[in-house]
């Protein structure tokens, strides 16, 4: 489920963003232009983080964004922007990877979560994805990953 939700429409590279709430905006980008979330999604996603902390960097050097599937989700999503410089989510908080999860409902999203953790559970996973120079490395190491654990 996960290599069918980050694709080479979904999945970004960029040198570098001023902040943490342009890498959201950036990283939600593909999401938005297929109507897969609102605008409002965007905004809710930072909100959340000004309200309650960098809580969406769950493991070193990768950030999940999200908010609840009422504030402007339309389909089950995700996308990826990769960044060759890092931006601070917080003091000691430097992200290359932003990972939007955009959830329908409770549920549907549960799949690709477990992909994903699976993928990130090895530091030297998240290091080789963010050594790749394109979109087709990412997606072949999470392809890789994500099947070694099956």
């Amino acid at each position: 489920m996960l290599t069918e939700l980050l694709n080479l429409d979904t999945i970004q590279i960029t040198n570098e963003v001023a902040n943490w709430q342009e890498a959201i905006h950036v990283a939600s980008s593909p999401l938005l232009q297929q109507s897969k979330i609102e605008k409002r999604y965007i905004q809710a996603m930072i909100e959340s983080i000004e309200q309650h902390g960098p809580y969406v960097v769950l493991t070193p050097k990768v950030a999940i964004p999200h908010a609840r599937p009422s504030d402007g989700v339309n389909e089950l999503a995700m996308s990826l922007l990769l960044l060759q410089k890092p931006v601070f989510f917080g003091p000691n908080k430097p992200v290359y990877l932003i990972i939007v999860l955009a959830a329908k409902d409770n549920s549907s999203h549960l799949q690709a979560l477990v992909d994903l953790t699976q993928v990130l559970q090895e530091t030297s996973h998240i290091d080789n994805i963010i050594g790749c120079k394109g979109p087709k490395c990412i997606i072949e190491k999470i392809r890789q990953y994500a099947a070694k654990e099956r």
